[in-house]
């Protein structure tokens, strides 16, 4: 009965907010919060700027499926490794239906076995004008580089809203530690060393244990993860996304 009563305001939510397709995400997904706004509401409220851009790029806003799913966006701030706000104070995630539904799936995963941890998002959509202005400002030689940024002549899944970096916060508002940072540079951030760095005790296994919970709400979810940041995870490849998604420039 109570699946049945989600699945009821779920198809409401997705009604509501105009993300209607692909709806075999849709049937374990619970709703929290208040009845969500429409993106054409929204858009009504905005003067330009990045977040009306991708409003009228047809995304949609994860808060208006799952308002229990935490977003805080580092490159609308000073926090990321540019030291300086790069997404014009963006506060809301922004990405494409089939995409958002497979997040929103992902915290009811995680909520099921911790209700009192939450997914949250440190980066989602990132338009390709803004990834070049990140990668011209980031001070490293560009073969490092590469591990971190799509060079500027190549796509990022980031790019078509087709990829998130996220993390796992507490109902309390505590990060649960994952060995480093969001953006850390640092090898100890690479899941490809995780069983290298546990055998030196250089990442604890509590720490080891939270990216595993992580990455299996996500992978469960219909993400990939990757080998060198504990972070990031794509939703399709490439190739996928070009043919599914609209570039966001």
């Amino acid at each position: 009965m109570r699946i049945a009563v989600f699945q009821l305001i779920y198809a409401i939510a997705l009604i509501t907010t105009g993300c209607v397709e692909h709806d075999e995400f849709t049937q374990k997904q619970s709703i929290a919060g208040k009845q969500p706004e429409s993106n054409t509401e929204r858009l009504e409220e905005l003067p330009d700027s990045l977040e009306r851009y991708l409003i009228t790029k047809g995304l949609t806003d994860v808060g208006s499926l799952d308002s229990t799913i935490h977003v805080a966006l580092h490159y609308s701030t000073e926090h990321n490794f540019l030291g300086k706000p790069m997404y014009q104070g963006l506060k809301r995630c922004y990405l494409p239906c089939e995409v958002a539904i497979k997040l929103c799936n992902a915290q009811w995963y995680l909520k099921q076995q911790y209700p009192y941890y939450s997914i949250v998002v440190f980066d989602a959509v990132r338009p390709l004008s803004i990834q070049k202005n990140m990668w011209d400002e980031l001070d490293m030689p560009a073969s490092k580089k590469i591990n971190y940024l799509a060079h500027p002549s190549d796509l990022s899944l980031h790019n078509y809203g087709a990829a998130v970096d996220v993390g796992i916060i507490s109902n309390d508002g505590v990060l649960l530690n994952m060995g480093t940072a969001f953006d850390s540079f640092d090898s100890l951030s690479e899941p490809k060393w995780e069983t290298h760095f546990l055998a030196l005790k250089k990442l604890d296994t509590a720490a080891y244990k939270n990216r595993m919970v992580l990455r299996r709400v996500m992978l469960k979810a219909g993400f990939t993860a990757i080998t060198s940041e504990w972070w990031h995870f794509n939703a399709t490849d490439k190739s996928s996304a070009a043919l599914k998604y609209l570039l966001i420039e």
